[in-house]
């Protein structure tokens, strides 16, 4: 972290603090804001509009605005669960002007302001799109620490994949499904107009699991809102980089008036759910395992067995929570300060924000009396944030807007990694457990079978140094006749340093061969992104008609260097540079891109009740190919107000009908267009060798949407809501390609051959259930429902997650949804066993025979599962993709049909706040189980649960007596036969067979409640607020899913290629952390 910055950071705010001299003939306005039987609302606020004027009512409902410029002004008050309501008032110099307002509760708001791709401000009911909203001042004491979680379950048709459980690990956000099967399905980010830096992979190294992502270093007490433009309906002005969606993140600006400062501590503690891990399991089958397994377990009070403790005897199972020995509590830190303030002419707001996690990993653990390495799962950062506002003239605004965030992040290996702490330990079997107290040559206290100990892999570390920083400059100028000018440039720059080091003779067990003298591994990446955007805006009248028109040009450039270099072999201990290594590689590249477009857009409106929008974006970008020049993205957008022009409709208050039309697109890679060359080095010296074919016609691809939907408000609008359907196609879709070798090109060539459809519906509910003086409670839920299919990859063939490897059953395949999940399925009949690998199955005579016999029989030894064959019946009816394949079987999808929320706010004597909010996914939604597949079915890192342990025992022994002698009894061998192939058996090469579970859930994502000290309390204290506020986050979970967490996946999030297709597999991830917090907020 550069501590210079840390000290400008403070010295700004610090300076926007002051005071600034600006003088005028001033007034003042004041008044009371209540609901409409005459009760306050506390914390109302209050807006001059088209001003930085404003303020919030204390716990009477009384508000105050000093140094108001004489003058006429239409002013708003604005409340949660409340019809914003709007007054015209004059203000006189030196006097004071009363206006008081009486809010009408209502669960919808059409007069909400949004901010659309023109970059102007626009009541959301002139639009035919929806745009989903978040507003910070309604998530007061929500456990909430970064843009992921406040988007969570918040918006319909938004998912936000969580990945893991790790401390920083980066989220994944899907808007309306996915919107490319090559290029990234990350959302562009803007902040205040500039956009961000949302790379996956902040720090350049890519792991696992655990790679830091950049969505969460906004620092969130600095925004004052978040909107999300879902499809191409609504970010068609954004131009290529917009088919994924937009989040646009609108920070706080400050209001006129004295200063006011806010401060907030909090402490946060966490666990992971140990009981969705199952515990290791296993059997001794010869007297010297048994021997072992009692001198090293059963003095252990968390070991156990089939009769209770653990008596050390042949084919008796035990089992011991492993995992559990390397979890702790978490633990965490927040503190934040703000200032805002202002005068005439002048605004500013200014925050500071610390906040630590150290995750429930326990870098202090032991394991058989051993400590642990030096691993460990943590997560810090600094944040800070200045906006200044400067109003030389009444119409010059000029809008100064800084962020910074430093951070450091270290996490553990895990995931699907031979070296990962998380699969290890789960992989560890008791039978193959050694220790040198027995007199054996390694220490290996929880069994693992191969590679490494779980202990000697906690001493291998993986760390990230990030950087965030973002300036921005908006310049407004309105020279009168409705014209407003507006320039807006800023720069984001993000710096990343990853780190993944093995220390020298790092395995302290010595079981471990790999780099036993060390390893070494840093890349950097850095990052800038450059916005201009120029736009004027135009409003007129004429009698009944209202027109707005905009026009304006955009411009991003970025700017991407990385430099790597690794080795391995230290000398000895103690170093940990590049140099001190046996001859360190390097390596390093350079991507820039620059796209520019023109935009325009005319909005007519006949009243308040008809609005009729026409845009077009005309785009251009470096990653074109040269014979693809331009392209354009056209919108039109409908929207009718019919109770605004004809009253209310019997119960329906309020009724609104909208459509749209647009498109949008995504823009391949820097690279992708061009035949390249890329180094090689041999013993000859160095060359190049063939790299990308090159495509000069390579084009974006194009995403044509329609969306129609409607919001209504029932009796008087204490009820309200609003329902959208959409249907998309992606035409010129990037697929990779292959060509003939001969040509010296072996590496696929993108082309725009592909296409793929989604379609779906969104509905948002509110409520407003109580309203008095005492009590209010407000309602809420929001469900989406989501279809896709891949129709077409252009004459290539279909293309499989994780390549060779067989485990991943995702594919991309015509016909299916994309990501579809693909394997082997038993032939449905009463034993399901093929005793000699014919594709038949045998009788129960048959197998009984084959399985007589006095001696112990192993699992699958001769026999297997009997799998059935798709036929072409089958493959007419998507049943399965090709007729003859035993893994061709239609298994399922990785994403759910529906996702939900639901949840409700409850104020009691205007003092305590409790909110809660619950989220569910489900409907054909395929969770692939590869933890369990290989803990089920591996002989040596599996076959460790306990079903698994059992069944395998009884097929080995024919059933145990009481005394766990063997019985060898053949229909106890049968009976675990067919278990084993209808339960535990997995894994290649019956590849997807027991693999894909219901992952449907219902979590407890959100509780808060908050106590707001009374004002005449505080005030004894010199303070204006006090609040003291417990929440908890990812409290509960119900599910049938019986692996870990049906929110993790395979891997962290990725920029596009195959492997962001990881998803929805468990495969040895950490699940997510239920936390608690703790805080206290006051000001003065």
């Amino acid at each position: 972290m550069n501590n210079r910055v840390i000290v400008r950071c403070f010295a700004l705010l610090f300076a926007v603090s002051m005071p600034l001299a600006l003088f005028a003939q001033t007034g003042t306005v004041a008044g009371r804001v209540t609901d409409q039987d005459g009760n306050p609302l506390v914390g109302a606020n209050v807006l001059i509009v088209g001003t930085n004027m404003g303020a919030a009512t204390g716990m009477d409902g009384d508000y105050s605005m000093a140094s108001v410029t004489a003058g006429d002004y239409k002013v708003s008050a604005n409340y949660i669960g409340y019809a914003t309501s709007s007054e015209q008032v004059s203000v006189l110099a030196g006097s004071v002007t009363e206006l008081n307002f009486s809010l009408r509760a209502s669960a919808i708001d059409m007069n909400e302001i949004v901010v659309t791709g023109t970059g102007v401000a626009v009541e959301k009911a002139k639009l035919g799109n929806t745009v989903g909203t978040v507003k910070m001042d309604e998530l007061a004491g929500s456990p909430v620490s970064s843009v992921d979680q406040i988007l969570t379950g918040r918006i319909p048709g938004v998912q936000v994949n969580l990945n893991g459980g790790l401390a920083g690990e980066g989220a994944e956000i899907r808007i309306r499904g996915t919107s490319s099967i090559s290029q990234s399905n990350q959302p562009t980010i803007y902040v205040d107009g500039i956009r961000l830096d949302n790379s996956t992979n902040a720090g350049g190294m890519n792991w696992n699991g655990g790679v830091p992502g950049r969505m969460s270093e906004i620092n969130p007490d600095a925004i004052e809102r978040i909107e999300v433009l879902k499809g191409a309906t609504a970010s068609a002005l954004y131009g290529s980089k917009a088919t994924n969606g937009i989040i646009n993140i609108i920070t706080k600006q400050g209001a006129i008036g004295k200063p006011k400062f806010s401060f907030k501590m909090a402490q946060t503690t966490g666990s992971y759910d140990e009981s969705r891990y199952k515990e290791n399991t296993g059997f001794a089958r010869t007297d010297d395992q048994a021997s072992r397994m009692k001198h090293m377990f059963s003095a252990d009070a968390s070991s156990k067995s089939e009769g209770g403790s653990y008596s050390g005897k042949t084919w008796e199972i035990m089992s011991i929570p492993f995992a559990g020995m390397l979890y702790d509590k978490a633990s965490g830190n927040t503190m934040s300060a703000s200032v805002e303030g202002g005068v005439p002419g002048a605004t500013y707001f200014a925050n500071v924000r610390y906040q630590t996690f150290d995750g429930p990993f326990d870098n202090n653990a032991t394991l058989g009396g051993l400590p642990v390495g030096d691993g460990n799962d943590a997560d810090n950062k600094f944040m800070s944030s200045a906006t200044l506002n400067i109003l030389p003239s009444d119409n010059l605004k000029v809008r100064i807007h800084t962020f910074y965030t430093g951070r450091i992040q270290s996490t553990i290996q895990n995931n699907n990694n031979i070296y990962g702490i998380t699969s290890l330990i789960q992989m560890g079997k008791p039978e193959f457990a050694t220790a040198l107290s027995y007199g054996d040559a390694v220490d290996n206290y929880t069994g693992s079978f191969a590679w490494a100990t779980a202990r000697e892999v906690t001493f291998r570390q993986l760390n990230s140094d990030l950087d965030n920083t973002l300036v921005s400059t908006t310049v407004t100028y309105t020279p009168g006749n409705n014209l407003t000018l507006k320039g807006n440039f800023g720069l984001n720059m993000t710096n990343g340093r990853g780190e993944s080091y093995m220390p020298y003779r790092w395995a302290a067990d010595n079981k471990s061969s790999y780099y036993r003298d060390g390893y070494l591994a840093i890349g950097r990446r850095q990052q800038k992104e450059l916005t201009l955007d120029i736009r004027a805006s135009h409003n007129m009248e004429m009698g009944n008609l209202s027109f707005e028109t905009v026009g304006g040009f955009n411009a991003n450039n970025m700017v991407r260097k990385f430099i790597e270099g690794w080795g391995n072999q230290f000398p000895g201990p103690g170093l940990q540079v590049l140099g001190a290594l046996n001859a360190p590689q390097s390596g390093s590249s350079f991507v820039e891109t620059i796209e520019a477009g023109y935009l325009f857009q005319e909005r007519v409106g006949v009243g308040d009740y008809l609005f009729a929008t026409l845009s077009m974006r005309l785009d251009a970008t470096s990653t074109f190919g040269e014979e693809f020049q331009t392209v354009t993205y056209p919108r039109v957008g409908l929207s009718y107000l019919l109770t605004e022009m004809m009253g209310p409709l019997g119960p329906l208050s309020t009724l609104r009908l909208r459509g749209s039309w647009g498109q949008s697109g995504n823009q391949p890679g820097a690279f992708d267009q061009y035949t390249t060359y890329a180094p090689w080095s041999s013993l000859e010296g160095p060359g190049l060798r063939p790299g990308n074919v090159g495509n000069p016609a390579l084009g974006p691809e194009i995403t044509t949407e329609t969306e129609v939907g409607f919001d209504f408000g029932i009796l008087n609008d204490k009820i309200g809501g609003e329902f959208a359907y959409f249907s998309k196609i992606t035409t010129d879709g990037l697929v990779p390609q292959s060509f003939p070798p001969s040509g010296g090109f072996a590496n696929t060539q993108l082309t725009n051959i592909g296409e793929w459809t989604a379609s779906g519906w969104e509905l948002g509910l509110n409520a407003n259930v109580v309203r008095s003086s005492q009590l209010t409670v407000d309602v809420y839920g929001a469900l989406s429902y989501l279809e896709d299919e891949l129709t077409s990859l252009g004459g290539a063939p279909e293309q499989k997650v994780g390549g060779s490897y067989p485990r991943y059953r995702n594919f991309l395949t015509k016909g299916f949804p994309i990501a579809a999940l693909f394997g082997a399925k038993l032939v449905d009949t009463e034993y399901p066993i093929d005793l000699n690998n014919d594709g038949v199955c045998e009788s129960k005579s048959e197998l009984l025979a084959a399985f007589t016999g006095s001696e112990t029989m192993s699992i699958l030894s001769g026999w297997g599962p009997c799998l059935d064959v798709p036929t072409d019946a089958d493959v007419t009816a998507k049943r399965a993709k090709t007729a003859g394949d035993r893994l061709a079987w239609y298994i399922g999808k990785p994403r759910p049909d529906y996702m939900g929320s639901f949840g409700a706010n409850i104020t009691i004597m205007r003092n305590i706040q409790i909110n809660a909010m619950f989220e569910t996914r489900f409907g054909n939604f395929g969770y692939s189980n590869l933890t369990d597949a290989f803990r089920k079915a591996n002989p040596y890192i599996g076959r460790n649960i306990m079903g698994a342990s059992i069944t395998e025992r009884d097929f080995m022994t024919g059933g145990v007596d009481a005394s766990f002698n063997p019985k060898y009894d053949a229909n106890e061998r049968l009976a675990a036969a067919k278990e084993w192939v209808e339960t535990w058996q997995s894994l290649s090469p019956y590849s997807g067979l027991n693999l894909v579970e219901d992952g449907d859930f219902v979590r407890f994502r959100e509780l808060s409640i908050t106590y707001r000290v009374p004002s005449e309390t505080v005030s004894r204290f010199g303070l204006t607020n006090m609040s003291v506020s417990f929440a908890g986050r990812n409290i509960m979970l119900w599910t049938d899913y019986s692996g870990i967490d049906p929110e993790l996946n395979a891997g962290s999030a990725q920029d596009g290629g195959l492997n962001m297709f990881r998803e929805s597999i468990d495969a040895f991830g950490v699940p997510i952390p239920r936390t608690f917090t703790m805080s206290v907020n006051f000001g003065f």
